[in-house]
Order: C-alpha cells, then structure tokens, then sequence
C-alpha cells in the first residue's frame, strides 16, 4: 500500500513530466522498473530544475537510488608511481 507522501509525489512528478515528456503513468512508474527507469531518464535528461528535484526525490522514494556506491580506489604510493616509470633498462 502507497502512503500519502508517495501519491503527492506521483502526482506532483507526472503533472510536471507532462508538460516535458508526455502523459506519465504513476501506477505504471509504481510497479513497472523498466517503465520507470524509462521515464526518470528522459526526466533527467530533458526536465527542468523542478522536475528534476521532484524526479530524485521519487526515485528515493521507490528505492531507485538506493544502490550500492562503488568506493573509489585508494591513489597509488609514490613508491609505486616511479616503480612503473622504470619499466624497461637502457636496452629497452
């Protein structure tokens, strides 16, 4: 069962999706991933600002962006740096 944020929410993002992408279906955006990836992309890409905000914060909502972020690699040791700079000797 859908609580009242997520229904303000559906609305507030399909009246808004309307005007840059066409009519949205929120039961669709609900049930359906690929739908809804489908939609929260052409909202990335062509909605405004509001749209947008509206757009993450559905997302977030339904548990789009609550994957896993992949951490960064640590930056090489100097060590390591002018280990790989000296690869080959004088005679290559």
């Amino acid at each position: 069962m859908m609580d009242n944020e997520l229904l303000v929410l559906l609305s507030k993002f399909s009246v808004a999706a309307r005007k840059v992408i066409g009519p949205v279906n929120p039961a669709k955006v609900v049930k359906d991933q690929e739908y809804a990836r489908h939609v929260f992309e052409q909202a990335d890409t062509l909605g405004d600002e509001e749209l947008l905000l509206v757009s993450l914060e559905l997302q977030n909502k339904l548990g789009f962006l609550d994957q896993k972020v992949v951490p960064i690699s640590a930056p090489a040791k100097k060590e390591e740096i002018v280990a790989a700079k000296y690869l080959f000797g004088a005679r290559g």
